[in-house]
């Protein structure tokens, strides 16, 4: 059989992980807008490189004080909004994995992926997940923390950790390399239970790299 290869457009630096972006937009492009999310009038407002980095760190020092460790699972059960990708980027600065869990999933497949993946912690978005989480709760004993996103979660996890310093979660945000578990994807089950899909830091990195 014949084959065929390019080189590498992107190469994934060994010990990278993707809490290097957030650093480096921060340090080389501080103003630049990154993201926009809306104020209570329902205004579209712009989230700058640098304000991005202060608020994912300080939501990271909320999860360091509550308890969450290197390597631990926190599932994550939301629509796609500002807070999720917060959110997902302050998991990894606390050096934790990330657990999707899909908006509209039942109290059963809730169940199955906090417990498979063995998430210490959930974050859900509305009234309604969080009813969904506590049906369940008693049969999860790994699951510590529920915050709710509607229910003021960034800022109670901001409170939370306003006694860790930059430094233990720049020490956090190093944890992981390149081959670390980033987030853990589960399948939506169609041929058995679902099963989570490990990706890597640097399979992220892999695939943004090359497209940009």
């Amino acid at each position: 059989m014949r084959e065929f290869s390019l080189p590498a457009l992107y190469e994934v630096p060994a010990d990278g992980n993707l809490t290097d972006l957030i650093r480096r937009n921060a340090a080389h492009h501080p103003d630049t807008a990154v993201l926009a999310r809306k104020d209570s009038a329902g205004r579209w407002e712009d989230v700058t490189a640098a304000g991005f980095l202060t608020e994912v760190r300080s939501v990271a020092k909320g999860l360091i004080a509550s308890g969450v460790q290197p390597g631990d699972r926190v599932a994550l059960m939301s629509r796609t909004r500002y807070e999720w990708t917060l959110l997902d980027f302050a998991i990894w600065s606390a050096g934790a994995v990330t657990v999707p869990v899909y908006e509209t999933s039942s109290a059963a497949q809730l169940e199955w992926i906090a417990g498979d993946s063995g998430a210490v912690a959930l974050v859900v978005e509305s009234e309604a997940h969080e009813l969904t989480a506590e049906s369940v709760r008693e049969r999860l004993p790994q699951l510590k923390h529920i915050w709710r996103i509607d229910g003021g979660a960034v800022q109670a996890l901001a409170a939370a950790g306003t006694d860790v310093s930059d430094a233990v979660v720049d020490e956090r945000s190093g944890w992981a390399d390149a081959d670390a578990p980033a987030t853990i994807v589960y399948t939506s089950g169609t041929t058995g239970r679902p099963k989570g899909c490990v990706l890597t830091h640097r399979n992220f990195f892999a695939e943004c790299g090359n497209v940009v």
